[in-house]
Parts: C-alpha cells; sequence; structure tokens
C-alpha cells in the first residue's frame, strides 16, 4: 500500500496548505519526497490550531518537528516529536535563539504574522541556521499586494516581495553585479547561496546552496609529527561567502575579503572554552564548546579570539591558536589563555586552532 500523498495528509488534518484552500501541498511534494524518509529538523513559523504540525510529523516519519509561536496556547501542540518554541517572529533575538537551540535546519517554512517586516526579518534571521540543499518557504505573499497592504504593510516600506526580486536579481544577473556593490549586508553575504528560487501562487521556495570556496583552505601552523594532535573542528561564518567548516581546526582562504563574523569551536572532549571580540573591543562571554559566537548575514566582523582550558586540562594538553588578520602579512600566535586579537582592530580572516596532548 503505497503512503498518503502530502496533500491527503493535510487534508486530514484539516490544515490550510491542502488543496482545498491554498494548495501548497502539492507543490511541496515534489522537493519534499525524496527527503521525506531522512532524518530532519523541520521548523515552522506560526502554529494556530496545530493542524500542519500533525501534517509534518505524520509525512516525516523520523524527523523533529519545531514549531514556533506567539501564543502560549501553542504549548498544547507538544509532545512526541513535536517541540514548541514561544517566540515573537519580529524580534532578531528571539528568532536566533532557536536557530541556535534547534538548527541547523532542513526545512523552514514561514507561516506567521505574514507582516511584511516580519517575513524579510525571518527570511534575514533564520536563513544562515539552515543547512546547505536546506529549503526556505514563505508563505502567503498575497498580503503584499492589493487590498491586504493596509492590513500587513505595518512599518515596513518594502514587501517581503520586493526584497525577493533583489535576491533574484543577484541569482540571475551573477556575473553582472558585483557582491561588494550590494548595500543590503544579507544579500551581500547570501546573494550567491540560493541554488534557485521558485515562486509559486501565495508562495516563495528557496533552495540553499553554498558556493565553493574561491581559494583553497590552508593551515597556519606546521604539524611536526611529534605530538598527539586532537581532532578540532571549526566553523566559521565568512563574509563574501558564509559558514565554512574547517574538520582538521583551521579556515584560511589566504584573502582578506572573506573576514570572520561568527565561530564555534568543538572537540569530541569537552576541555575548552572560548569568546570572541567585535571590531568595537567589546569581549564577549566565555561559552562552552560548540556554541556559535558572533552573527551571521550582519556584516559584523570578529576582530580577535581567545581560547582556555577548562578545569586542570592546561596540566595535560597544550595549545596553539594562530589568527591572521586583514591587512597583516604576520601571523598572531597565541597559547592557553591568551588574546588572539589585532593591534589595529582589523578583522580577523584565518583561524587554525592546534591542541596536543603531552606523552
Amino acid at each position: 500500500m503505497l503512503p498518503l500523498t502530502l496533500d491527503a495528509i493535510g487534508t486530514k488534518h484539516g490544515t490550510d496548505k491542502a488543496s482545498f484552500e491554498h494548495n501548497y501541498l502539492n507543490f511541496y511534494e515534489i522537493f519534499f519526497a525524496p527527503i521525506r524518509d531522512h532524518k530532519l529538523k523541520v521548523l515552522e513559523i506560526g502554529v494556530l490550531h496545530g493542524q500542519s504540525l500533525k501534517m509534518w510529523e505524520e509525512y516525516f516519519p523520523v524527523s523533529e518537528i519545531i514549531g514556533a509561536d506567539i501564543s502560549p496556547r501553542s504549548k498544547m501542540f507538544e509532545g512526541g516529536r513535536v517541540h514548541i518554541e514561544l517566540i515573537d517572529q519580529s524580534n532578531i533575538e528571539e528568532l536566533t535563539k532557536i536557530g541556535i537551540k534547534h538548527g541547523p535546519f532542513d526545512i523552514i517554512i514561514e507561516d506567521g504574522s505574514h507582516m511584511w517586516e516580519h517575513q524579510i526579518t525571518s527570511l534575514r534571521t533564520l536563513f544562515p541556521f539552515l543547512k546547505d540543499n536546506g529549503i526556505y518557504i514563505v508563505e502567503d505573499l498575497q498580503t503584499n499586494y492589493g487590498v491586504l497592504q493596509d492590513t500587513y504593510r505595518g512599518i515596513s516600506t518594502k514587501t517581503c516581495i520586493d526584497f525577493l526580486k533583489s535576491w533574484l536579481d543577484l541569482r540571475v544577473a551573477d556575473d553582472q553585479i558585483a557582491a561588494e556593490t550590494v548595500e543590503d549586508p544579507f544579500l551581500r553575504t547570501y546573494g550567491r547561496s540560493a541554488q534557485f528560487i521558485s515562486f509559486y501562487k501565495r508562495a516563495c521556495l528557496i533552495k540553499k546552496s553554498m558556493p565553493p570556496a574561491s581559494r583553497e583552505n590552508s593551515p597556519l601552523i606546521t604539524d611536526d609529527g611529534t605530538s598527539l594532535i586532537l581532532p578540532v573542528r571549526l566553523v566559521a561564518h565568512l563574509s563574501h561567502y558564509g559558514d565554512s567548516v574547517g574538520n582538521a581546526g583551521y579556515i584560511n582562504f589566504g584573502s582578506d575579503t572573506f573576514t570572520f563574523q561568527g565561530i564555534s569551536i568543538d572537540l569530541d572532549d569537552q576541555i575548552l572554552e572560548y569568546r570572541t571580540c567585535d571590531r568595537d573591543y567589546k569581549w564577549s562571554e566565555w561559552v562552552a564548546q560548540n556554541t556559535f559566537l558572533g552573527s551571521r548575514g550582519e556584516a559584523k566582523e570578529i576582530s580577535g579570539v581567545t581560547v582556555r582550558f577548562v578545569d586542570r586540562f592546561q596540566d595535560t594538553h597544550d595549545m596553539r591558536v594562530v589568527g591572521r588578520f586583514a591587512t597583516n602579512t604576520a601571523h598572531h600566535e597565541r597559547k592557553n589563555g591568551q588574546d588572539c586579537i589585532s593591534s589595529n582592530g582589523q578583522p580577523l580572516c584565518g583561524l587554525h586552532i592546534q591542541i596536543s596532548k603531552r606523552g
């Protein structure tokens, strides 16, 4: 017996996404069917009566479903593989917290207030938390037109459709519009990061696809082969590129173009904590491993980082932290707990963290 289609499941649960109203689901299934049985993270902004959460839980049988809504009553739909977060989608900090807590996501469906500002803010804030090859959907874009404009305009001077059209320009005319000339920091970072942008009746579907690095990732530390080097996983969000992963502990494209805007450091053993410094010499709080510090898509650069051992691991381990900064040919090398920071406020452009265990 063949499994029910997405539209059949949606109709059963009474979501207005089904063919009896908006008819989104037959379109979505083109993209969702090949990954239906994968273990995914699906985020939906806007819970309402919970019909679509039940639909996603049934259609994606092994996936984690996160619903986000401003109404406390939405907590009643939590249970099993469904988690509910109470957020205000107009609040960037709250959107970022849900991204940090539950992301990265495979699918994000934005079906919240439909206010233009909220649609744009959610897209700008959550798209960085979408996995490469992930799918982002903006629903109910008809609110950008006609008699609905007075209800959903709010304080925005630009519709979400206007914003998406600007993105479309960068996707279609990729060899005619230089990214560095784009005023919007999100579009400057992610304008080339859509494999395709597909418009449907009242909705838009974007498939994320990060461009390959234009430079080879090169280490800043030469391994002498005499120490037991522990595997360090470094994740950095870079300007003009997006997220990059260095499974050997370093990210360095050898160019001042790719400046660090955020980082995350992780090892198999929980032995480190770290902090970052912004361009105004303001340090963040210390955070535990695998915690993202900084920003994504906001053009806010990092000018320094400090890494240190927790407890007494400095008695059994050694650390080298080497940073490369814009317009500075000399590399900055530091040890456990020492600030690796530019002397003139220049942004970080390369980082290598090496942790070794003494024999």
